[in-house]
Order: C-alpha cells, then structure tokens, then sequence
C-alpha cells in the first residue's frame, strides 16, 4: 500500500514538474518554423482596432497579445527577472528584456520564430525573429528580406517590429511592436506602439514618424496636443536622442 502510495506521489510530481516547465521558451529550434496555436477570429478583445484587410490573423493576434500585456501590466514597473524573462531565459537572470516581451507575444499568439542562422527561407510567410539581443533581431530580419530602413523612407504596418537606434552610437538599443498606422500626409505617420522594458515597464506610446525626414536621424516627433486622440498612451518620445533605425515587416 504504502508503496502505491509512493509511486502515486512521485507520478503526480512529475505531472506537475512537467505542467510547470511546459510553457517554456523552446530553446533548441533546428526545423523551420511551424504555424503554432493561434486564437481564432473574435477569442481576443480588439481594443476597437482596425487591421488592414490583407493582414494575416496571426498577426493581428500578435499586436491584440502584446495590447492585452499592457491592459494587464499599464505602465506597471516590473522587475528585470519577470515572467517573460524567466520564460525565456529558463532561469532568474536579471536582463533587459525588450526583445523577450515580443518573443513571448509571438510565441503565445502562433506566429512562427526563427532563429538568426537556421538555414531556412520564410521570405513569404509571417514570422518573427526569437533572439534576445536587438541588433540580432534586425539580422535576422534582414537575411530574410524582411527589413525596412526607417532612415530611407520605410513604411511601416500594424504588427511590424520597430528597432530603435541612438543618435551617436548603437543603430539597435529597443525594439517594440506596432499596433497601429496612421497616415497624415507629407510622409508623416503616427504611430503607436506597445514596448516591453521601457524604464522597466510594458508602456504604449503614440507618436509621428517622418519617412523623409529633413535630418536623416530625426525622423521620430511628438503629436501636437490639438491632435492627439488615441487614449491610454504615453505622448512624450522615450529619449530625445533616439530614431528609427527600421522596421521588421513580420508579414
């Protein structure tokens, strides 16, 4: 009896280690990527957005995901070894985790990952890229084809990836996910944004982008505040010396 009762325990252990682990970072990626779980049309709250016809379900769970996020967390200050860098990264580490909070966005809403040096072609599928240092996420984005200079008049779409770069140094120091796109003329847009690690928060930040800046590393500006109307959302730049380096079209 008392032996049942041992195996019983120990099986339930197991159970449970393996639940624990299951929602894990796959660390080990050697296939290509495969289209994974993704919510059908309507299971995730819209936010009352709009996605261009032509935008592929998965990536429009993607933005709806990472808006869910910041639903969640708004502007909420979390700790550097949080649930998505432990997800990730499999232990505690304290780390920026910009690049991670999109991972995990991508991974829970089905969009495939790949990693920069599989020897794979997704050049006409939706993906994202699962590397935790931002200029790796750019590589990857580029070996595919799949990279838009914010410096050389890229447009950008709902669910692209943005990289951000600093004025004077590093090209690639925060990525983000787009939620949304916004024309107003003269090759102006406004953009707003849902961004894991900002001052250690999932911020929203809604701003104007210039595709043919009159300086080619100022292409980022302030929404006068006559015309601000999205709701929720931080209206100041996140450091004046940063720009758009590009965007990574994710479909």
């Amino acid at each position: 009896m008392k032996k049942t009762l041992f195996c019983l325990l120990a099986a339930m252990l197991v159970f449970l280690s393996v639940s624990a682990l299951g929602d894990t970072a796959p660390v080990s990626m050697t296939e290509g990527p495969s289209q994974g779980f993704t919510q059908e049309e309507g299971e995730l709250e819209t936010y009352d957005l709009t996605f261009p016809e032509e935008m592929p379900l998965v990536n429009r769970n993607f933005v709806l995901l990472a808006r869910a996020q910041f639903e969640a967390h708004p502007f909420e200050r979390l700790p550097k070894a949080n649930d998505y860098t432990k997800w990730y990264y499999h232990d505690k580490r304290e780390i920026g985790w910009c690049s991670v909070f999109q991972i995990w966005c991508a991974y829970h809403s089905g969009l495939p990952l790949i990693r920069l040096k599989q020897d794979i072609d997704v050049s006409q599928e939706p993906f994202s890229v699962m590397e935790g240092r931002v200029g790796n996420v750019y590589l990857g984005f580029e070996a595919q084809g799949r990279w838009l200079s914010g410096t050389e008049g890229a447009v950008p779409k709902p669910g692209y990836l943005v990289i951000y770069g600093v004025r004077g140094s590093t090209p690639y120091t925060h990525v983000a996910i787009v939620e949304s796109v916004t024309p107003r003329g003269d090759d102006r847009y406004e953009l707003t944004t849902i961004e894991g690690n900002l001052g250690s928060t999932i911020k929203r930040i809604n701003y104007l982008y210039d595709a043919n800046p009159k300086k080619k590393y100022v292409n980022m500006f302030t929404i006068p505040e006559n015309e601000i109307t999205r709701q929720n959302c931080q209206y100041t730049l996140q450091k004046d010396n940063w720009y758009i380096t590009g965007f990574g079209a994710t479909w």
